[in-house]
């Protein structure tokens, strides 16, 4: 099996806990006592019964409490992403610091020393151990069908930095496709994008020359480095106020670039308290 051009065939005769094989995904020892071969129940050699393998690995193996699979499952994909990466790739601390934890390092320390206490990677975290690369194995084998649409790695954690779940994400996107429809024919428009590798908005207006119109950036907004959650929730906020974007480029037009960046951060203040008021704020 490979992930991303990474081999997991490697680790053939390696063995962890009670002689069992590295190679073969975690779990593999469970008996399926349903009608189905295959389905659950599962039972373990303990007699213990589990409803789905990774049930068995959230609770039985890691000793966390048994919660609902919409709480668990994206907290297990973010642990296959983290395995993956450090299996795939040699990762420094800084780099894993910026692009998986966004520079939290007491995150960082914290999740790396409970995965080595769970003896799912060696000490210091530099590789998987023979039970961690079982578990992921396990972990990509158990993807719902809606996880499996997307890759594994940072683009996965890069995407599910919100709180947002697959449908309400699939309703961005048609909203997103509408919205960029109607975006794409006018004269200013913001858009998502990138300036030195870090994630921005800009606003591009059509600016009139001698020879012949020429679109050009006249306002942008950047965040650090991979924190694309917060760039796209801009990005919406924007979307849903499509109505008001020739109205920001002519202020920004006849008052300059830090003109709209006031005028934005004001309205973000007004949304918030009208919100929070369950009052609709003024067409401004």
């Amino acid at each position: 099996m490979t992930l991303g051009g990474t081999a997991f065939a490697r680790t053939d005769g390696e063995r962890y806990g009670e002689g069992r094989h590295s190679a073969l995904p975690w779990g593999y020892w469970l008996t399926s006592t349903g009608k189905v071969p295959g389905e659950p129940p599962l039972v373990d050699e303990d007699g213990r019964v589990w409803k789905s393998v990774r049930q068995a690995f959230w609770v039985g193996r890691l000793g966390l409490p048994d919660l609902l699979d919409t709480w668990v499952n994206p907290i297990l994909e973010f642990i296959m992403c983290y395995l993956a990466i450090v299996d795939g790739r040699f990762v420094s601390r800084q780099e894993r610091l910026r692009d998986i934890f966004l520079g939290d390092g007491h995150f960082d320390t914290f999740f790396g020393a409970w995965l080595e206490a769970s003896d799912l990677v060696s000490r210091q975290g530099k590789e998987l151990t023979a039970e961690g690369r079982s578990a992921l194995l396990m972990l990509i084998a158990t993807r719902t069908r809606d996880d499996a649409e997307d890759d594994v790695g940072l683009d996965w954690i890069d995407a599910r930095r919100g709180f947002a779940g697959p449908a309400e994400r699939r309703a961005t996107v048609d909203m997103v496709r509408e919205s960029e429809a109607v975006a794409a024919r006018m004269t200013h428009r913001f858009a998502v994008d990138e300036i030195a590798g870090r994630p921005a908005v800009k606003l591009i207006g059509l600016r009139i020359t001698r020879e012949i119109p020429v679109r050009s950036t006249v306002w942008s907004m950047s965040w650090p480095d991979r924190d694309r959650h917060a760039r796209d929730c801009f990005y919406l906020w924007l979307l849903e106020r499509v109505d008001r974007w020739d109205d920001w480029s002519g202020l920004v037009a006849e008052h300059g670039s830090r003109a709209l960046t006031e005028h934005l951060m004001r309205l973000a203040f007004c949304d918030r308290f009208a919100a929070a008021d369950h009052v609709a704020p003024d067409n401004v």
